[in-house]
């Protein structure tokens, strides 16, 4: 059995919010109300249905996991995964090739064309706001004995600016080198993504990097943060450290039937977060569990600014996704994970039998008073087998009870993670 691993190692942090730009217009004081600024530029057709089709697939993967594990914090990037399998999408042919573009919700689109809105995307986000550190990194590892087809590293290095490394994958060394190169993308967040030693039938991993920094742009003060008790959804609760701002004008919420929802700024307020807190009455994965992509982009439209009282838990969390490979299969990528069905010809066309043996996604999320860290990795192994009420104008919301949030880029809408919080404790 020979190995192919493409890991997507993802270090990003936005929630999913509505498709305004704004800048403050008072750089020492929060303003009423936030004014739009000029657009770098206007999104590609294309590259809306890259957005689009991240959303409803980060959605389609949410649901499963709640009905895996409805209790434990949950936290994905459907961007990171939707770009590493972008790049194995390069190598597959057939039906192989349309059951992914199928539930990444990119049927519509050409090879070129995702390609090229990938590229597009890279560009839009790393360049978007200049007080949010956010960088994207590709590179591909394969063994030099291994014959891999020069149009699939050409495309991958060309659109998603891969470093193409061949190594000896016999030499220890080489698990040390590209664990480095993780972890400097990374900014030490992640040291390990490849396990040593290689595996005699290991043939190559590609890895994205994306790495995230963001401070709120209006801070929470550490002096004003303070335990009270967070309510579990089995009725037990606990204390847990609680960030607060008071009267604060110029924050973005608005609210449904049965939730009610904040918008936080990042830097430049090209990035946000949004985080909604259902009804006490309304459990949180009972609530996630029937919105999708379309309802979630109809409550990112509903935002106004009020004065707010805020109380948000700090919180950090942990994730892998379980049994990853087989909730792509029940979400229609079949043939990939089946050697006799496979097709990965753009690769090595002499291996008939190459086939997804094993996909994995981690993420990281740290929330403080200053701001946002995050971190996804997406690994992807391949081998040969053997209605609203009124708007108020002064809103109190206490997250003190099971919510959710996601983390996007404002102009694009680009859902870069999602998680629900069940335990700030947890980690």
């Amino acid at each position: 059995m020979k190995y192919f691993s493409i890991i997507s190692l993802s270090f990003f942090f936005t929630l999913l919010s509505g498709c305004e730009v704004f800048d403050f217009t008072d750089e020492e004081d929060t303003p009423d109300v936030l004014e739009r600024r000029d657009l770098p530029r206007e999104l590609e057709p294309s590259e809306e249905h890259i957005v689009h089709g991240a959303g409803k697939f980060g959605f389609d993967l949410f649901h499963e996991l709640i009905g895996q594990s409805a209790a434990e914090n949950h936290f994905i990037s459907p961007l990171s995964i939707i770009m590493a399998y972008g790049m194995t999408m390069n190598g597959a042919e057939g039906d192989t090739y349309d059951q992914m573009a199928e539930v990444f919700g990119l049927e519509e689109m050409d090879r070129d064309e995702i390609n090229s809105a990938a590229l597009g995307l890279i560009e839009l986000l790393t360049d978007f706001d200049e007080d949010v550190q956010f960088n994207i990194a590709n590179s591909i590892w394969y063994r030099d004995t291994f014959d891999v087809e020069s149009d699939f590293l050409d495309t991958n290095e060309h659109y998603f600016d891969a470093t193409i490394e061949p190594a000896d994958f016999d030499d220890p060394e080489t698990v040390a080198i590209i664990n480095q190169w993780v972890e400097e993308q990374t900014e030490g967040l992640i040291d390990k993504i490849v396990e040593d030693p290689i595996d005699d039938l290991t043939m190559m991993y590609l890895i994205n990097a994306i790495y995230f920094n963001g401070d709120w742009s209006v801070a929470f003060d550490p002096d004003d943060t303070t335990p009270m008790p967070f309510h579990f959804a089995d009725g037990s609760e606990a204390d847990v450290d609680m960030m607060r701002l008071l009267d604060e004008e110029g924050t973005y919420f608005t609210q449904g039937e049965d939730y009610q929802a904040v918008k936080l700024y990042y830097g430049d307020a090209g990035f946000a977060m949004t985080l909604v807190l259902p009804d006490e009455d309304t459990d949180v994965n009972t609530w996630v569990q029937e919105i999708d992509w379309s309802k979630w982009t109809d409550l990112t439209q509903g935002f106004h600014s009020v004065t707010i009282d805020l109380d948000l838990p700090k919180f950090e969390v942990e994730y892998e996704v379980e049994q990853f490979g087989e909730i792509l299969q029940d979400l229609g990528i079949v043939d990939a994970f089946d050697w006799e069905l496979s097709d990965f010809s753009r690769i090595n066309p002499a291996q008939e039998d190459l086939h997804i043996s094993d996909t994995r996604h981690k993420s990281f999320v740290n929330v403080d008073e200053e701001g946002t860290e995050a971190a996804a990795v997406t690994s992807v192994e391949l081998s040969v087998t053997s209605a609203n009420p009124p708007e108020p104008e002064h809103v109190s919301i206490r997250f003190d009870r099971p919510f959710f949030y996601m983390i996007h880029e404002v102009e694009s809408n680009t859902p870069l993670f999602m998680g629900t919080m069940n335990d700030p404790q947890a980690e």
